[in-house]
C-alpha cells in the first residue's frame, strides 16, 4: 500500500561502504603492501 503520491526518493551516499575501503587501505598501507590510491564510491537511489 502506498501513501504518498509521488514516492519519497532517498540517496544512500555509500558512507558504510566507504569506511570498509578505507579501513582496508589504512590496514594495508600499515602492513606496507600498498600505496595510497583514490577509491571513488557511487551514491545509489533508494
Amino acid at each position: 500500500m502506498k501513501f504518498l503520491h509521488p514516492e519519497i526518493l532517498t540517496v544512500d551516499p555509500g558512507y558504510a561502504e566507504a569506511g570498509r575501503q578505507a579501513a582496508r587501505q589504512l590496514i594495508e598501507q600499515i602492513a606496507g603492501n600498498a600505496n595510497p590510491r583514490q577509491i571513488v564510491i557511487p551514491a545509489a537511489l533508494i
